[in-house]
């Protein structure tokens, strides 16, 4: 992947190589991630797992075991985000043959930009009820009058 970032022509933008090389690294480290969990779990048996994943577990703490089952996405995230703007960089700096030729490379990014900021928010908003209904819920507040009523 670093061989074809460099060999891009005509060359690439330092700003967008170095987006691009950051982002290739990311994406090696993630892999590395997803493949040491299976191999490390492999030995455990079912009953020890159960034990692993408690809040109160003796074998480590559940914030950090959620933070290292996570790191995986959060790494494709941010390598995604890097090769991006990456791509966007590049597309701006390199001459393309005239501004038509931009626009035309810059308009699928940007519909797969808005398509991304959009799940944000859906998923923000979901969120946000779920997390509202499960506090109304845990406070004995649970009748079917509020469960149709819109949560900001």
């Amino acid at each position: 992947m670093t061989a074809a970032i460099l060999a891009i022509s005509p060359h690439a933008p330092a700003f967008a190589t170095t987006l691009w090389l950051g982002g290739a690294g990311l994406s090696v480290c993630g892999l590395f991630i997803v493949n040491y969990f299976p191999f490390k779990a492999f030995s455990i048996l079912d009953e020890e797992m159960i034990d692993i994943v408690k809040d109160d577990s003796h074998y480590v703490n559940s914030t950090l075991l959620a933070a290292a089952i996570a790191s995986p996405v959060i790494i494709t995230l941010w390598s995604a985000i890097l090769f991006t703007v990456g791509i966007i960089d590049y597309i701006i700096e390199t001459p393309l043959g005239g501004v038509q030729y931009t626009s035309f490379a810059l308009i699928p990014i940007g519909f797969g930009v808005l398509a991304v900021t959009a799940t944000l928010t859906i998923g923000w908003i979901i969120g946000k009820r779920v997390e509202a209904r499960v506090s109304l819920h845990l406070y004995g507040i649970d009748t079917p009058e509020l469960n149709k009523l819109p949560v900001r």
